[in-house]
């Protein structure tokens, strides 16, 4: 069985990166591998480096700095080489460094703002409804004499992610990962599935108290001095013997202590797999930040193509077994939780209206499937969270059901209006869309909330 490990170095990173150092963390079958994330945390990852010849090059990659002319208070930089690159003509950076203001109709063409235009109380979205924009793109600077291609702009609290375009004399265009900083999703190099997510490297935004007033704070997504560690396991499941997961093991946890852990299983969306609710939502730091003593074991459901009964199944008769027979973990329905995004969110609503005793806890993010709704005997015995982005697609009032089928949010509140459900916590409308800015909110409101 093939491990990747991660995780002890992120509670010292901050000093390591400060002195200019790296952390490292060994790695089962390999020999070092290098812990990427912790060159993009930090304030301070860009200054003068290495000269070569008369010229000082500034150190490739991405930082943020408090910044007192910065709406927000924090200006994130970025410096990107193409020395290998032939007939390149420009280099842009692009992510979801775009906001919508709350005072607006976010379905409005007016509310858009770049992050230049950011004011105290606008929250950024991975899609600006009113002019369909997936994403910020700013062309970097080069400068002839270093050969670097620079771009600085403000930046707020929360998980972003970006990746540099390439554009060739030609008029072609190529989208990579920062190469000094490569997208989290490829820790798990045993992967049978890879997701959309492989070209963005991650780079985090503070919070400002006074010049981001409003906004969301998401600072939780964070390292954490009480974090734990972060493995990739194959384990067999109900479609081969190479199945993958995810496993965050909290701050000493202990094999042998006498009451067992309580676990959290996470799907994730559509495109997915098991990197992306650490690599990209950052369950692990959350849950680290929270101070829950809880372990998360996310999954791959791309290969299922979504057919949730083959997902039901693999869960409760391979995923489960296999994390009571290799961890301390309850065995009991009061220990467990279910969570997922999107068509994981869906994924939830079979899973509960399937299976409601087999876990004390659910949670439903951006995503509804009304086709799921039945009368199950013990649906009263467990707990249901249930929100949305004030952005999201998977929100009628940002789009529409198609085909007649009935997916979104304000579906399943219309059900409960008819219907009433005690053990459902409605969440409401979270600020953000369908994106990791509204589902790492999710996913802290659902642990909170709920108490699990």
């Amino acid at each position: 069985m093939k491990r990747f490990l991660r995780g002890y170095v992120l509670a010292s990173a901050a000093l390591l990166i400060m002195s200019g150092c790296s952390a490292t963390t060994p790695s089962e079958g390999t020999d070092v591998v290098q812990e990427s994330t912790q060159t993009t945390e930090e304030a301070v990852t860009v200054s003068a480096s290495a000269a070569t010849e008369e010229v000082q090059r500034l150190e490739a990659g991405v930082s943020v700095e408090a910044d007192e002319t910065s709406p927000s208070g924090y200006t994130v930089s970025f410096v990107y080489y193409a020395d290998e690159q032939e007939n390149l003509e420009s280099v842009s950076v692009t992510g979801p460094f775009q906001y919508v203001s709350p005072d607006l109709d976010v379905t409005s063409e007016e509310n858009y703002f770049t992050p230049d235009e950011y004011q105290a109380g606008m929250y950024p979205t991975g899609l600006v409804p009113g002019v369909s924009s997936s994403g910020y793109t700013e062309e970097m600077i080069y400068d002839e004499e270093t050969g670097a291609y620079t771009a600085s702009f403000p930046i707020t609290s929360g998980p972003f992610w970006y990746s540099y375009v390439l554009t060739y004399q030609d008029g072609t265009t190529e989208n990579i990962a920062d190469p000094v900083n490569p997208a989290l999703t490829l820790e798990n190099a045993n992967s049978n599935v890879g997701t959309n997510n492989d070209v963005k490297s991650p780079v985090y935004g503070r919070y400002d108290e006074e010049k981001q007033t409003g906004s969301p704070d998401l600072d939780f997504v964070l390292p954490s001095d009480n974090y734990g560690s972060l493995t990739y396991v194959e384990y067999t499941g109900n479609l081969s013997d190479d199945q993958d997961l995810g496993i965050y093991l909290p701050s000493g946890y202990d094999a042998d202590r006498e009451e067992p852990y309580n676990v959290i299983y996470a799907s994730h969306g559509g495109g997915g797999n098991e990197t992306v609710w650490f690599a990209m939502g950052h369950a692990d730091n959350i849950v680290a930040n929270l101070g829950r003593d809880v372990i998360v074991v996310t999954m791959d459901n791309t290969s299922y193509d979504w057919d949730f009964e083959k997902i039901e199944d693999n869960v409760l008769n391979y995923i489960i077994p296999y994390m009571e027979k290799n961890y301390n973990v309850s065995t009991e329905p009061e220990g467990r939780a279910f969570c997922g995004l999107s068509m994981g969110s869906m994924t939830t609503f079979h899973m509960y209206f399937d299976h409601p005793e087999e876990f004390a806890y659910f949670g439903a993010f951006s995503g509804s499937d009304m086709s799921a709704v039945k009368d199950t005997e013990g649906l009263e015995n467990s707990v249901f969270y249930i929100t949305v982005g004030t952005c999201d697609i998977a929100s009628s009032n940002i789009q529409q059901n198609t085909d007649g089928e009935e997916k979104k949010y304000e579906d399943f509140i219309a059900y409960l209006e008819e219907n009433p459900m005690d053990n459902v916590v409605d969440g409401g409308y979270l600020p953000g869309g369908h994106d990791w800015f509204t589902w790492s909110q999710a996913f802290v409101a659902f642990v909170e909330e709920t108490g699990f």
